[in-house]
């Protein structure tokens, strides 16, 4: 009875110590915080699929309007929300150094080095150095050269459906599925882009590429628990966030590429060219000036602490930032792709809007598109401004307090962050806010004309963060985005039909930002002008 009564014991000391004891954190160091619960923190509703984690955020980023900072739990983890545009200044800006590092909390380290090699998960003069030699494969004149690849696969995409409703639909509208449509071109687009392949995932869909695509990104619970209360245990079998053969799938791709291409002495203009450039030494940084236009979401590249260190890439670095292109250009590309039409579909005002003047830029250029005059498009860019504005794909962004950090409370008392204080920013909080905002809900792409978008915070709109780690992507993203929306609206009319959701509810389901019902439209030929 005494043995018994002992492991009973220790159960439940255990199951304090794991559970209760971290929603005591920020009472014992004194900082305002948000009530949670064990496991679930300040996320209840969303774990129990009522609410979308983004409408989470909006809640507890309400819950004190009027404190700079204050602590939550993001479920089990203590961390503090900032929400102050000052402070949100200061940390991701201009004391970046004491908040260089991102946390741990996504990705386990010691798994796979294709998760730790890459960029998002390098931290400290690993990441410095390796951002600092990445950097000149995503300026403008790059996303030039690549530009050409993905007008083939977005003409290849719009051909397919033209054909669709011509041929085997008799002329008539075309139901779709943004999403499922979308993920297939953003899957043609990183394959030929970042991997050096040429796909067509309309026509044979159920390709390899494809398939692996899905299988990473469909998290599953079980290993998000088992990584999230169980690291030592995921870390001995090796079981991280994602499926090894997916990775290990595209770790082959890209090696087997790259061999290829040194071997034979092959050039084709694509990420894999700037990878090995960059692994050669041979890949330089552009003229800053070489580009305007650029587009309001666009991350402006910090002037990073200069190295004399030689980075060495080796197959592993390789293929960690091929997949890491991947990872960002499959599934939320395809996201921020469905919205935007869906948007446009929901506004056909602003549709016949966005129509109308990219006609005429076009008409102005000859007719021909090209990746200046895609730049040139301000209505296109004031659209995708404002739809990564509502529908951010990132809810939150992290930094970890690398080094002792002391800040002033609302009521003048001074208080320090340890070192590994975990700090979130509320991007959905921040989107949603009237303050910065007015009337959130609607979607608005008036917010980002040349009238308005100078009276917008910078620090207010972060769909791609801010600071030195701001995605080095965001050129890629945004021009990708562009095109795909202007293909679109070019070739269809978009309307709604009786499978579509109005107004657009977020999943609750998912850690991914989508639709509940999926995004369901009709496609009609447009007459061209």
């Amino acid at each position: 009875m005494l043995i018994l009564a002992l492991v009973i014991l220790t159960i439940i000391v255990a199951c304090y110590w794991y559970l209760m004891a971290p929603l005591n954190h920020w009472k014992k160091r004194g900082i305002p915080y948000v009530k949670g619960y064990p496991i679930v923190g300040n996320f209840f509703w969303h774990a129990i699929k009522k609410t979308s984690i983004g409408e989470d955020f909006i809640q507890v980023y309400n819950a004190y309007p009027e404190k700079k900072f204050y602590g939550i739990f993001l479920f089990s983890a203590p961390t503090i929300l900032i929400r102050d545009l000052q402070m949100i200044k200061d940390i991701l800006i201009k004391d970046f150094e004491n908040f260089g590092d991102h946390s741990n909390s996504i990705f386990l380290e010691g798994i796979s080095p294709i998760i730790d090699r890459n960029l998002f998960s390098l931290k400290g003069s690993k990441w410095r150095d390796m951002r600092a030699t990445l950097s000149p494969a995503f300026t403008g004149s790059k996303m030039r050269i690549i530009f050409q690849l993905i007008t083939e696969c977005c003409e290849q995409f719009i051909n397919h459906f033209m054909n669709e409703i011509k041929i085997n639909n008799d002329g008539q509208p075309l139901k779709v599925e943004l999403k499922e449509i979308f993920t297939r071109l953003t899957n043609d687009i990183i394959a030929s882009t970042a991997f050096g392949i040429k796909i067509d995932s309309l026509s044979d869909r159920n390709n390899d590429f494809y398939r692996m695509g899905i299988k990473l990104g469909n998290f599953a619970t079980w290993r998000m628990l088992l990584n999230t209360f169980l690291p030592q245990v995921a870390r001995f079998f090796k079981i991280g966030m994602l499926p090894s053969e997916p990775l290990q799938f595209l770790r082959n791709i890209i090696i087997e590429n790259i061999r290829i291409r040194e071997r034979e002495n092959i050039y084709r203009p694509d990420m894999v060219q700037l990878l090995i450039e960059a692994k050669n030494g041979s890949l330089k940084q552009d003229d800053p000036k070489d580009e305007i236009n650029k587009g309001f979401a666009v991350v402006e590249e910090a002037k990073l602490m200069q190295t004399n260190k030689k980075i060495i890439l080796d197959d592993d670095d390789m293929a960690a930032h091929a997949f890491g292109f991947f990872l960002a250009g499959f599934e939320n590309m395809s996201i921020g792709m469905s919205f935007a039409v869906y948007e446009l579909a929901i506004n056909p005002d602003i549709q016949e809007h966005l129509f109308l003047e990219n006609e005429k830029i076009l008409n102005e250029n000859q007719g021909k598109l090209s990746y200046n005059v895609l730049n040139e498009m301000k209505y296109l860019d004031m659209v995708m401004s404002e739809t990564l504005r509502k529908w951010s794909v990132a809810s939150f962004l992290d930094r970890t307090c690398i080094k002792p950090y002391t800040v002033q409370m609302d009521d003048g008392k001074e208080i320090t962050f340890e070192k590994g204080t975990v700090l979130t920013f509320p991007v959905w909080g921040l989107h949603y806010d009237p303050k910065y905002f007015p009337n959130p809900e609607k979607f608005d792409p008036e917010r980002f004309s040349d009238e308005n978008k100078n009276k917008i915070h910078p620090l207010s709109y972060l769909p791609f963060g801010g600071g030195p780690r701001g995605c080095i992507g965001s050129r890629f993203a945004v021009m990708e985005l562009k095109m795909a929306v202007f293909y679109m609206v070019k070739y269809f009319e978009i309307v709604l039909n009786e499978k579509s959701m109005i107004p657009p509810r977020p999943s609750t389901k998912r850690l991914n930002v989508t639709l509940e019902n999926g995004f369901h439209v009709t496609l009609k030929i447009r007459k061209q002008l």
